[in-house]
């Protein structure tokens, strides 16, 4: 039962990703799940309904499990869970990446437009990711992992937005080698220059 469900948000979820909310009618995703609409209608009473639990499986489901179960014995344990888990997801989201990285941001904007609540989910999201970096690299400075000069918060802000741009860059060129390999290498040279 629990399979069939994730099956209907996997299949709607990439048709998502292939075209828009809008776009996508609920007979299209019927279809695509090779369910019967009383099948459909077992699990999701309406495209609405389904969409939030999209946004909340692909959105939201994983970063605050990543923040929230994170290791916080060294900057460096912890920058290298957060990159195993970035690139876990995208290896299991290669199959909707594949269908476009800017489609992604799209899927998420679009998500704001449809229900302009979820912005503040984000927000908490963006909070918890916040404090979760902050916290580790208030550790690294006390235990002489790091430099001290620079406030965590402004080094938080590098290590959060370091991968956008990455990111911003898969999106115009496609390349998805390059931007786990270029998340990476720029947390890392983060790190080696924060070192003491």
């Amino acid at each position: 039962m629990k399979e069939t469900k994730e099956h209907i948000i996997r299949a709607a979820f990439l048709l998502f990703m292939k075209k828009s909310y809008k776009a996508v009618t609920l007979k299209e995703i019927i279809r695509e799940t090779g369910l019967s609409n009383g099948a459909f209608y077992h699990y999701f009473e309406s495209k609405e309904q389904l969409f939030r639990e999209v946004i909340s499986n692909y959105l939201f489901r994983v970063v605050r499990r990543l923040y929230e179960s994170s290791t916080k014995d060294s900057l460096w344990d912890f920058i290298q869970y957060t990159l195993s888990a970035m690139e876990e997801f995208h290896k299991s989201m290669h199959e909707y990446l594949s269908a476009g990285g800017f489609n992604f941001l799209v899927f998420m904007f679009e998500a704001i437009r449809v229900f302009p609540e979820i912005q503040l989910e984000i927000n908490k999201l963006h909070k918890l990711e916040f404090a979760s970096w902050v916290e580790i690299i208030d550790i690294a400075k006390l235990k002489g992992e790091i430099r001290a000069e620079l406030p965590a918060e402004v080094i938080a802000c590098m290590f959060i937005y370091l991968p956008d741009g990455a990111y911003l860059d898969y999106c115009i060129n496609g390349n998805a080698v390059k931007y786990e390999f270029g998340s990476r290498r720029l947390w890392e040279g983060l790190y080696s220059i924060l070192k003491i």
